[in-house]
């Protein structure tokens, strides 16, 4: 396989100079030359057999599985999880993402449905797992990660929220606040 990327390397460049500017017979000969590497590359392809990759190992924090993933259904239940804390993101003076946090479940869905209406002083939240009848406007599906048993996603706020006074994340469904951290 080194000849081949060599001849490719050094051919190729050479042929297409030929078929710009070289006579006829020339012109002939580099079309061959580049359609012999051509087959060349496609058979080597066909006939090595790579070794299988290693397994990686699991990082800390992890996705959780996406839907049709080994020991999973191929549509999540349905769950209305109830957000535990939340962590807004502050950059200069705005509001501009937040990060939802609640318990995860043992077969945690690898996304999440979020709609965040704005209030005065913050911002309520919903949020829902598997296949949704009615999509509310503004419903945003977002990936989760898991670790440690908590589940969480980030929301972007588009356009941020002024960060000067006080902020308040309220459930939607309960209409309790959310812990922020």
């Amino acid at each position: 396989m080194l000849v081949l990327g060599v001849s490719w390397l050094i051919l190729a460049p050479l042929c297409l100079w030929l078929l710009l500017r070289g006579n006829g017979a020339t012109r002939l000969g580099s079309v061959v030359a580049l359609a012999g590497l051509e087959a060349a590359t496609i058979w080597v392809n066909s006939t090595v057999q790579l070794p299988p990759a290693p397994a990686a190992a699991q990082p800390a924090v992890m996705t959780a599985p996406a839907a049709g993933a080994a020991g999973h259904t191929a549509a999540c239940a349905p769950r209305l999880p109830a957000p535990e804390r939340a962590r807004p993101d502050r950059r200069e003076g705005e509001l501009h993402a937040l990060t939802l946090f609640w318990r995860a479940e043992a077969d945690e869905c690898g996304t999440a449905t979020v709609v965040l209406r704005r209030q005065s002083r913050g911002v309520k939240v919903w949020l829902h797992e598997g296949p949704m009848e009615h999509r509310p406007g503004g419903a945003r599906t977002l990936p989760v990660s898991v670790a440690d048993g908590v589940a969480s996603t980030r929301v972007r706020l588009a356009p941020p929220l002024p960060g000067k006074r006080a902020f308040r994340a309220i459930d939607g469904r309960t209409g309790q606040p959310i812990t922020l951290r």
